[in-house]
């Protein structure tokens, strides 16, 4: 009897570790998560577990044997090294719980931070191409760089956020009419003297979550600060331009207009 609980609580466990996968497939979440390239490989291992949990679960009352021969003779005394269901409790099925049912599917502010919201990975060099090829110029950019009906280049904030740093880019970006996407947070007050400031930002993962990086790009208001929540996702006008900082060079958006936008699916809202 003893056997039978204690292989019934672990198959229900598999099986619970195996629903999060194809839950976080089925809603889309999945993209908050990991990267695209790892979606079937992520939902394909949590069906295999969902397998053999209920397969456990099916046979669990069925009398095997330890697996050795104990003999005529033999007393069978010896400890067959049972696993606790409690463990199995504790350390398997309560973390899913918990982590499923409090989770917002997202990162806090802090979490933002610490991955690099407020800072920049500056570029050293002074230009991030070799010496033998095009010059890098607004006429360049002009054939390169689709527009908005009104005029705004469609930047990607990635882009503009790695311009800082290279004198060529920071000169054919300078003034430049752009158009950008991402969610809107607090600026960090050591870096907003003047309190007329936000922050977009967007998320670049690799691989899945834990190595996922922030990058954010100021945004300077004329008037009174957008009332919107953090985390709200926008479209944002304005100019850009470029500022040290230290020793360091910053690209930042003097903005003439933002509205407040839906999200994007989730595969989409990554590495953009």
């Amino acid at each position: 009897m003893k056997s039978t609980i204690n292989q019934i609580i672990f198959s229900l466990a598999t099986i619970a570790w195996g629903v999060v996968p194809v839950y976080l497939y089925k809603t889309g979440l999945i993209g908050e998560y990991l990267n695209r390239s790892f979606h079937l490989v992520a939902l394909s291992g949590g069906l295999a577990m969902i397998v053999l949990g209920l397969f456990n679960l099916i046979t669990s009352r069925r009398k095997v044997g330890c697996g050795h021969d104990h003999g005529p003779d033999h007393d069978h005394d010896h400890d067959h090294h049972d696993q606790s269901p409690v463990a199995a409790i504790l350390l398997m099925i309560v973390p899913v719980l918990l982590c499923c049912g409090f989770t917002q599917h997202e990162y806090s502010a802090k979490a933002l931070a610490w991955k690099g919201l407020y800072k920049n990975k500056n570029r050293t060099s002074r230009s991030l191409f070799s010496s033998s090829r095009e010059p890098f110029t607004r006429e360049l950019l002009e054939k390169t760089t689709p527009k908005s009906v009104e005029g705004n280049y469609l930047l990607q904030l990635t882009e503009l956020y790695w311009s800082a740093g290279d004198e060529e880019i920071m000169k054919a970006y300078e003034g430049l009419p752009a158009e950008l996407e991402g969610r809107l947070i607090g600026e960090d007050p050591g870096l907003n003297p003047k309190g007329n400031r936000k922050r977009l930002y967007r998320i670049i993962m690799t691989c899945c979550a834990a190595d996922a990086q922030v990058l954010g790009l100021a945004l300077e208001f004329e008037g009174p600060l957008p009332d919107l929540s953090d985390k709200t996702w926008v479209k944002v006008t304005g100019k850009v331009s470029y500022e040290r900082v230290g020793k360091q060079d910053f690209a930042y958006l003097k903005v003439s207009n933002l509205e407040s936008g839906t999200a994007p699916p989730a595969e989409s809202r990554l590495s953009r």
